[in-house]
């Protein structure tokens, strides 16, 4: 059987338990990588690395040496799925490891939350790649431009409705459930394109996206939120200043002179 493998350094749970099922089939089959690679026309090189945890694997090699090994597809698929969805949505940090959370289009309170549901339905879709999604939107007389579609997912470019509409329709979601997905894109694009009120819904975008910073906000995005929540709240307690009636200026009202307008203690905390 050659020499001893490594032991499997997987920094994501879900793909370690992959690797160890594939390393288990082929131990049963009694088969080295060099046979292995026989029976399947893929390089030694290639199988060891789908076994090692370090990687993720194509489903075809999965399936290659699945078959090869006469083991379980539906178990060797299963395993692929959950480790394919981790690999392409990474945990938040400090949360725990379960398997993903339906999310409901009533739920969304974030484009974050939209590009994570995106995720979701590509999972569903049996994680085409992007190449294939522009494929079946040109076949149907539209556009998804494979570059554009990374960064969309990545965080990194705006996500037009026209886009998403014809993502979701290329991922066969469900007419009626396209519907309310729909309505919550509109939800989240009417409550960003106003100018906020005030600082406080700055400030819930700037905690949003630190608390999301770890999966990929750039930190240029970080940066403009921070001067805009910053430029936000001097204004506010300029206009405060500037209105002696303001419940914010005196104690009349029941707030003090270092208190907000919104009961805040002057705003919410900035980090610099």
């Amino acid at each position: 059987m050659g020499r001893q493998e490594k032991p499997i350094a997987a920094t994501e749970p879900a793909l370690g338990r992959l690797a160890a099922l594939l390393r288990e089939q082929r131990e049963e089959a009694g088969l080295t990588y060099r046979q292995l690679a026989d029976r399947t026309n893929y390089h030694p090189t290639t199988l060891q690395r789908a076994t090692s945890g370090r990687t993720m694997p194509n489903w075809e090699v999965v399936e290659a040496l699945t078959r090869a090994c006469d083991g379980d597809l539906k178990a060797a698929r299963r395993k692929w799925t959950l480790a394919n969805y981790w690999a392409h949505v990474p945990r938040p940090s400090g949360t725990q490891r379960r398997a993903p959370r339906r999310l409901n289009p009533e739920q969304v309170d974030s484009l974050a939350d939209l590009r994570r549901a995106m995720h979701e339905m590509r999972r569903k879709a049996d994680w085409p790649s992007l190449e294939e999604l522009d494929r079946r939107a040109r076949a149907g007389g539209g556009r998804l431009p494979s570059s554009t579609l990374a960064l969309v997912l990545r965080g990194e470019a705006p996500l037009r409705k026209a886009v998403f509409l014809t993502y979701m329709e290329v991922c066969g979601v469900k007419e009626a459930r396209r519907a309310l997905w729909a309505a919550a894109w509109e939800r989240m694009n009417n409550a960003r394109t106003p100018a906020p009120v005030n600082s406080r819904t700055y400030q819930r975008e700037f905690t949003r996206a630190m608390q999301s910073s770890s999966s990929g906000t750039p930190t240029d995005t970080l940066f403009k939120l921070w001067v805009t929540l910053r430029n936000s709240l001097a204004a506010d307690r300029a206009e405060d200043a500037g209105h002696p009636g303001h419940p914010g200026h005196s104690g009349h009202s029941g707030h003090s002179a270092a208190t907000g307008r919104d009961g805040t203690g002057g705003g919410p905390p900035v980090l610099v």
